[in-house]
C-alpha cells in the first residue's frame, strides 16, 4: 500500500510538472512573443481586469474542489450537486461583473475596461463548466491527461493570440488568448472525462461539502486578494505602463514560483488526504515533499533572480528595462509561496479549514504594510514591503502545521536551512557573472549553465541531500527505461 502510494505520487508530481511544463511553458513563450508586439500599458489594462476575474474564478469553485478532492468516497449525488451550483453560480457573478463593467472602467479611468471585462469576464463561466470533470483527474492522480489537454489548448490559443498580435488587434490579443485557452481546456476535459452531468442536485451533499468547503472558499478569496490587490492598487495609485511592467515581472515570477506551488499543490493534497488519520506518516511525507519543493524552488526562484537582466532584454528587449528590478525582488517574496500552500496542504488535508481561513486573514490583513509603502513611497517601497509579509505569513503557516502533525517549526526550519542556504550561494556566484562584459547571450548561456553546476557540485559533494538523489534516481530510471524501449524498437 505504501510503495503504491509512493509509486503514485512520484508518477504524479512527474506528469504534475509536464502539465505545467507544457502549458505554462508554451504559455511563456507565447506571452514573450506578445510583449515584443504590445506594449506595456495593453498589459496594463488586462492586469486591472485581473483581481475581479481571480475573485470571481474563487466564488464559483466555492472551496469544492477541496471537498470533492478530500472526500475517500465520491456519489453521483457530489458531483452533480457541484457542476449545477458552479456553473449557476458563474452565470450570476458574470451577469454582476458585466453590470459593474462602467464602474470598474471609471474607477481606473479607462473607459475601454468596460468592454474588456465583460468580454475576458466569460473565462470564468467557461472554466466552471470542467471543474468536475478536472477534480475527477486530480482524485486519480491522472497528470497525463491534463498535460495532453495543456498542451493542446496552450498552442492553439497561443497562436490566436500571437495572429491577433500580429494583425494590430492591440489588448484584444491578450483577452482572446484567455478566452480560447478556457474554451478549449472546458471542452478537452468532456472529451477526456468518462463523467456526464445529469440533473440531479442534493441538498444534504451541498451541506455536507459546503460545510468544509465554505471555509476554503473564503480562504480562497481572502488568497486572492493578498494576490492581486497589489495589481489594483499599483493601476490605481500609478499607470497602466507601471502596471504592465509590474505584471510582466510577475509572470516571469510565477513561471517558477506559482507553476511549482501548483503542482505540489495538486500532487500532495489527494495523497495526504488519503493518509489524513496517520499523522506520523504525515509527518514524514510531508517532510520529504517540503525539502524536494524548496530544493526545486529555492534554486528556480533565487536563480532566476540571478539573471534577471539579461534574461528580460534578450527576451523582451529594452521597452520592459524597469521590470528587472521589479523582478528581482519579486522573487524573494515568492520564494515562499510553495511553502505556503504545502502548509495549507497539511492543515486542510486534516479537516481544518478553519485554521486556513484564519491563516489567510491574517496574511491579508499584513498587506496594508506594502500598500501604504507604495501610497506613500514608491513601487519599490511596496515590493519590499511584499517581501517581509511573506516571510511573516511564512511562519506563521509553519506555527501551524506543527500543531496539526508531529513536526516542529524549529524542526521545519532547520531542514530548511540548508537548502536556503545552498541556493543562495548558487545565485550569488551567478549573479557575479552579469556584471562581466559578456554579451548578453553568452552571459545568460554560462550563468544557467554555472547555476546548474554549482547545485549538482553542492547536493552531490559539500551537502549530500537525500531529496535531490532520490530526484536524480528518478529522472536517470526513466532515462532508462525510455532508452530501452527505443532500443527494443
Amino acid at each position: 500500500m505504501a510503495d503504491d502510494l509512493k509509486k503514485k505520487t512520484a508518477k504524479g508530481v512527474a506528469w504534475g510538472f509536464m502539465d505545467n511544463l507544457i502549458g505554462t511553458g508554451i504559455l511563456a513563450i507565447v506571452n514573450i512573443i506578445l510583449a515584443n508586439i504590445l506594449t506595456p500599458e495593453e498589459f496594463g489594462l488586462v492586469g486591472m481586469t485581473s483581481i475581479f476575474i481571480a475573485i470571481s474564478t474563487a466564488l464559483v469553485d466555492s472551496g469544492f474542489t477541496g471537498a470533492l478532492t478530500r472526500k475517500k468516497v465520491v456519489t453521483e449525488d457530489d458531483l452533480n450537486t457541484v457542476f449545477h451550483f458552479n456553473l449557476l453560480t458563474s452565470v450570476g457573478l458574470y451577469l454582476l461583473l458585466f453590470i459593474a463593467a462602467p464602474a470598474i472602467a471609471r474607477f481606473f479611468n479607462q473607459d475601454i475596461l468596460t468592454e474588456v471585462i465583460r468580454l475576458i469576464g466569460l473565462s470564468f463561466v467557461l472554466t466552471a463548466a470542467g471543474i468536475v470533470q478536472k477534480v475527477q483527474l486530480i482524485r486519480k492522480i491522472d497528470f497525463k491527461t491534463q498535460a495532453i489537454i495543456s498542451l493542446i489548448a496552450s498552442l492553439v490559443s497561443g497562436t490566436v493570440g500571437i495572429l491577433m498580435a500580429l494583425k494590430g488587434f492591440g489588448v484584444w490579443a491578450l483577452v482572446s488568448l484567455q478566452l480560447c485557452r478556457a474554451a478549449l481546456t472546458t471542452l478537452l476535459l468532456w472529451v477526456f472525462s468518462h463523467w456526464k452531468p445529469a440533473l440531479r442536485f442534493s441538498g444534504q451533499s451541498f451541506r455536507e461539502m459546503f460545510a468544509f468547503g465554505g471555509k476554503l472558499l473564503l480562504s480562497s478569496i481572502i488568497s486572492t486578494l493578498w494576490t492581486e490587490i497589489y495589481s489594483l492598487i499599483i493601476g490605481k495609485v500609478y499607470s497602466p505602463s507601471t502596471l504592465g511592467q509590474y505584471a510582466r515581472a510577475d509572470k516571469f515570477k510565477n513561471l517558477v514560483t506559482s507553476n511549482i506551488g501548483i503542482v505540489v499543490q495538486r500532487v500532495s493534497y489527494p495523497v495526504l488526504s488519503q493518509i489524513q488519520d496517520e499523522q506520523q506518516r504525515q509527518a514524514h511525507i510531508y517532510r520529504r515533499i517540503l525539502r524536494t519543493t524548496l530544493m526545486l524552488s529555492s534554486a528556480a526562484v533565487l536563480g532566476l533572480a540571478a539573471i534577471a537582466r539579461p534574461a528580460v532584454l534578450l527576451l523582451i528587449g529594452d521597452q520592459w528595462v524597469p521590470s528587472i528590478a521589479y523582478l528581482q525582488v519579486l522573487c524573494l517574496s515568492g520564494l515562499f509561496l510553495p511553502l505556503m500552500i504545502i502548509s495549507a496542504n497539511v492543515i486542510n488535508a486534516d479537516g481544518r479549514s478553519g485554521v486556513t481561513l484564519k491563516l489567510e486573514i491574517f496574511k491579508t490583513l499584513l498587506t496594508a504594510i506594502p500598500i501604504l509603502l507604495g501610497i506613500f513611497f514608491d513601487i519599490e517601497a511596496l515590493l519590499w514591503g511584499m517581501v517581509l509579509v511573506s516571510i511573516i505569513a511564512s511562519l506563521a503557516y509553519s506555527r501551524e502545521v506543527a500543531k496539526v502533525i508531529p513536526y516542529s517549526m524549529g524542526r521545519q526550519l532547520l531542514d530548511c536551512l540548508p537548502i536556503f542556504l545552498a541556493s543562495a550561494v548558487m545565485a550569488i556566484l551567478v549573479w557575479l557573472i552579469s556584471l562581466t562584459a559578456l554579451p548578453l547571450f553568452p552571459m545568460l548561456f554560462f550563468q544557467l549553465l554555472a547555476g546548474v553546476g554549482i547545485m549538482m557540485l553542492i547536493y552531490e559533494r559539500i551537502y549530500p541531500l537525500e531529496e535531490y538523489l532520490e530526484v536524480k534516481t528518478y529522472v536517470l530510471g526513466l532515462l532508462k527505461r525510455r532508452s530501452r524501449k527505443n532500443d527494443a524498437a
